[in-house]
C-alpha cells in the first residue's frame, strides 16, 4: 500500500499538469490563429507586394494573404468599400465625398522610365521635348536628331493606370495628349511594343527596368539626368515618385505588425531586392 499512494499521486499529476512533488508536464503549445489579410496593389506595385507578402508569410506562417491586382482608382475604392484591409498605390486616390481620408504611409520610391527602341540613337530628352512628343508637336524623330528612325509612334497606358496618371500630371499638365497615341493595356505590352518598333516611345515604372530585362529597351535621361537608384532617392530624377500604403484607418493587430515590418530595415531590404528604391533614411 505504501507504494500505491505515490504512484497514484504522480498519475493525478500527469492528468492535472500541476501536482506538487511529482514533476511537471510539458506546457501545451499554443497553435496560432490563422489570420487572413486582404491586400490590393496597383499594377506598378504588384511585384513588390508579392515579394513583401511572400517574405512576411515565410516568417509568420499563420498569416495568409490574398493579393488583388487593380488599377489605382480601383485599389483605392477597394479600401473605401472595405473589400481589402490594405492597398499599395502609386498615386493617392482622390478624396471621395462623404468618406474619411484614408490612413497613409510611405512605402518606397520608384520612377517613370521613358523608353525607346535600342536602335534609336537618342539618349536624352528634355521635359519640354517629352511634352511636345506626347502632344504631337513633334511627329518625326529627325526633329530631335534621331535621323533615319522615321515617324514617332507614341505609346501610353490606359486611363486609370498609376503611371498614366502620374505622367499626365508631371509631364503633360494642361497640355492635351496627341490623338495619335497608341493606348496599350499593360506594362508588358508597352515593353514589347517599344522593343520591336524602332520608331516607338513609351513609359513604364522604373522597377521593371533591370539588367536582364527582356526584350531590351533603352531608357532616356530626362534633362540630362539619368534614371538611377540614387537619383530616385534624392529626387533629382524628374519623374521620381513616392509609393504609398493606404488603409481606411490606422492598422491594428496583425495588419499593424505587417506594416511595421515593411517599414523596418528588413522589409526595406525586400523593397530593394524587388528593384524599388527604399525609403530615405532606412539603414
Amino acid at each position: 500500500m505504501k507504494g500505491v499512494v505515490p504512484a497514484l499521486c504522480c498519475l493525478l499529476a500527469v492528468l492535472s499538469f500541476a501536482a506538487p512533488g511529482c514533476g511537471s508536464a510539458e506546457t501545451p503549445k499554443v497553435t496560432p490563429v490563422i489570420v487572413t489579410l486582404r491586400v490590393a496593389a496597383d499594377v506598378a506595385l504588384e511585384p513588390l507586394m508579392q515579394a513583401l507578402t511572400r517574405a512576411y508569410a515565410a516568417r509568420h506562417p499563420h498569416v495568409i494573404f490574398t493579393l488583388t491586382p487593380a488599377s489605382t482608382p480601383a485599389a483605392g475604392e477597394a479600401v473605401f468599400s472595405r473589400r481589402v484591409d490594405l492597398a499599395a498605390v502609386s498615386v493617392l486616390p482622390d478624396r471621395i465625398a462623404g468618406r474619411d481620408a484614408p490612413w497613409v504611409a510611405d512605402l518606397a520610391t520608384d520612377g517613370i522610365a521613358v523608353i525607346v527602341n535600342p536602335a534609336n540613337p537618342l539618349t536624352n530628352v528634355s521635359m519640354q521635348q517629352l511634352r511636345d512628343i506626347y502632344a504631337g508637336v513633334y511627329n518625326q524623330w529627325d526633329s530631335l536628331g534621331a535621323a533615319g528612325i522615321g515617324e514617332m509612334q507614341v505609346a501610353v497606358r490606359e486611363a486609370g493606370d498609376g503611371a498614366r496618371i502620374f505622367f499626365d500630371r508631371a509631364v503633360m499638365g494642361n497640355t492635351r495628349l496627341t490623338l495619335n497615341a497608341v493606348v496599350l493595356p499593360s506594362i508588358e505590352v508597352v515593353m514589347n511594343f517599344v522593343a520591336y518598333q524602332a520608331d516607338a516611345i513609351g513609359y513604364v515604372p522604373s522597377a521593371r527596368i533591370t539588367d536582364t530585362v527582356a526584350p531590351p529597351v533603352k531608357v532616356l535621361a530626362i534633362d540630362g539626368r539619368p534614371l538611377t537608384n540614387g537619383a530616385l532617392l534624392d529626387g533629382s530624377y524628374l519623374l521620381s515618385r513616392p509609393l504609398y500604403l493606404i488603409a481606411l484607418s490606422e492598422p491594428q493587430g496583425e495588419l499593424r505588425d505587417f506594416v511595421a515590418w515593411i517599414l523596418s530595415a528588413e522589409g526595406q531590404r525586400v523593397v530593394e531586392t524587388a528593384n524599388y528604391a527604399r525609403l530615405p533614411g532606412t539603414p
